[in-house]
């Protein structure tokens, strides 16, 4: 039962991705929502950017749909065009440069006319603060009031949901919240992103690969996307690995240092871009969970879909607590949403 608006509860999300979009959603009618977001657009890792004449998704490169309940969420946007599947010309790079075609054994998706689509999408009619970095949480007998690094405060919240990568969620969630030690102990890797635009078209056999053995892992030409438009745009993603070594080093070493990469890749010196652009990715992807060592703290599975702790009224959703792909974003934050209707 859906209770009435003087009973609604007032809660907040950090962090606009689509983790917490779906929370938004699917909170519509059961609680008075705010999403707050320390970009200016919502979408988080789920990106899209132009520059010049060109257009490249820059973060999540395409998503999958295993479950039912992403299948059914992805039905209506594939009706209307807003979501397309991928078929590009996709293959493995290795050592020796040698190629081999890869196939994919089930549906690639991307959404049309950019990958941030998806998220602006679920954004609509949602009350965002976007450019609100939150700095600090504070419980009051009021509610909680929730801080931002302009020293404004915004509140008093029923509920507090961090939808954000693990470490920016640690730094904000109090010790004593159920599954702290979970959060605290999730190391996410970094990439970074290297968007090149050329003023003609390169010729290649292949649309997409992926890099073995390689500082680059993968490499994609935006143009064989459903639905893009603009001149001829590749994509170059790092390697976590590469990234985390290199996290801290100068971007035009970093940028040179992929470009040579590609230019050896490719077997072949390239045109100069007539657009380039580095981006850098701190927390891109999810390392294993190291096993707990303190044993009066709660147990918490590693297979959760969501954290929640009643008592303090904080919750945690993210693509992190499933492996890191769009549709474990929607089922973490499909998974909390269902969590807290049967508490409102």
């Amino acid at each position: 039962m859906i209770p009435s608006v003087t009973e609604l509860p007032r809660l907040a999300i950090i962090g606009a991705g689509l983790s917490g979009l779906t929370l938004a959603g699917e909170l519509d009618g059961f609680a008075e929502v705010t999403v707050f977001d320390k970009s200016p657009r919502v979408g988080g890792r789920i990106a899209t950017r132009t520059g010049e004449c060109f257009q490249f998704d820059y973060g999540a490169q395409f998503f999958t749909a295993r479950s039912v309940a992403f299948q059914n969420y992805l039905k209506p946007l594939i009706a209307t065009g807003r979501v397309a599947e991928w078929h590009p010309r996709v293959i493995t790079l290795g050592d020796d440069r040698k190629s081999y075609r890869r196939d994919w054994f089930e549906p690639h998706y991307v959404a049309v006319p950019g990958m941030n689509t998806l998220c602006q999408l679920a954004a609509e009619g949602k009350n965002l603060m976007v450019d609100t970095a939150i700095a600090s949480l504070e419980k009051t007998i009021a509610g909680w009031l929730l801080r931002d690094r302009n020293d404004t405060c915004h509140g008093p919240f029923d509920w507090v949901v961090c939808s954000m990568p693990a470490p920016q969620s640690a730094a904000l969630l109090p010790s004593a919240f159920t599954g702290y030690e979970q959060v605290t102990n999730t190391a996410m890797l970094g990439c970074y992103s290297l968007l090149l635009g050329f003023a003609e078209p390169l010729q290649s056999l292949w649309q997409a690969a992926v890099v073995k053995h390689s500082p680059i892992g993968w490499l994609a030409f935006e143009s064989s996307r459903p639905g893009r438009t603009g001149g001829c745009g590749l994509m170059v993603h790092s390697t976590n690995t590469w990234a985390e070594q290199h996290l801290d080093s100068d971007s035009r070493q970093v940028q040179r240092a992929l470009w040579h990469e590609l230019e050896r890749l490719m077997a072949k010196t390239l045109p100069k871009p007539k657009y380039s652009r580095l981006h850098r990715w701190r927390y891109a992807n999810t390392v294993p969970i190291p096993e707990a060592t303190d044993k009066a703290t709660p147990e918490v599975s590693p297979e959760a879909e969501c954290l929640m702790d009643e008592q303090l009224q904080l919750g945690v959703c993210g693509d992190w607590l499933l492996g890191g792909r769009a549709e474990s974003a929607y089922l973490s934050g499909l998974a909390l949403a269902t969590g807290l209707k049967q508490r409102f």
